[in-house]
């Protein structure tokens, strides 16, 4: 049986990588794991990651409690579809919603602004 070669040595952002590769969908290991040579689209990509964990987390978490709440007779699915907040939970449900569209976003600020692209933003 035939060895596989290794893939060649590539560089990313002056790395030498030994056989990793950005665009093969493996990330690079460390801290901050790399996916796609594009900063854009590696940060799009943490970015939506990031998004469907919370939406998981969120959705098993609020299933679990409607049925348990149904179950104990204290809230019916057409109460909780039917609900109006008054305005102090209204506040509140608007600052976890910026809390929670910062933490989706976040990656994209995260991006490296090249110094020709800062002075031409001014």
């Amino acid at each position: 049986m035939a060895e596989r070669s290794r893939p060649a040595a590539q560089t990313l952002q002056g790395q030498t990588l030994e056989g990793q590769t950005p665009e093969g969908g493996t990330p690079l290991a460390g801290a901050d794991p790399v996916y796609l040579e594009d900063p854009v689209l590696d940060a799009t990509v943490r970015m939506v990651v990031e998004l469907a964990a919370q939406v998981w987390v969120e959705r098993e978490r609020r299933l679990v409690l409607e049925a348990l709440l149904e179950s104990r007779g204290i809230v019916s699915p057409e109460a909780i579809e039917s609900f109006k907040p008054d305005a102090a939970r209204a506040a509140a449900l608007k600052a976890e919603r910026a809390r929670f569209i910062e933490d989706v976003f976040k990656e994209l600020r995260r991006i490296p602004v090249a110094p020709a692209a800062r002075a031409s933003s001014r």
